[in-house]
């Protein structure tokens, strides 16, 4: 599946969006080396700590979109 377009998207889910890939970043930078190692529930399950939001939504965000700047 391709990374979503920008136009298709409100600007507050971009926000969102951008939120998630920046948590996503920071938690494997914290990890460093273990990083490929952790699962990747892991990681979902931290960032989701942090938003409330569900793995699902999580997952969909990480996979199919991208950092816009």
């Amino acid at each position: 599946m391709s990374k979503l377009q920008i136009k298709n998207r409100r600007e507050s889910t971009i926000v969102r969006d951008n939120e998630i890939h920046k948590i996503h970043g920071q938690i494997l930078d914290e990890l460093g080396d273990l990083a490929n190692a952790v699962s990747k529930g892991y990681i979902y399950e931290r960032i989701r700590e942090r938003t409330r939001l569900s793995i699902r939504t999580i997952s969909f965000i990480l996979n199919h979109t991208q950092h816009v700047k």
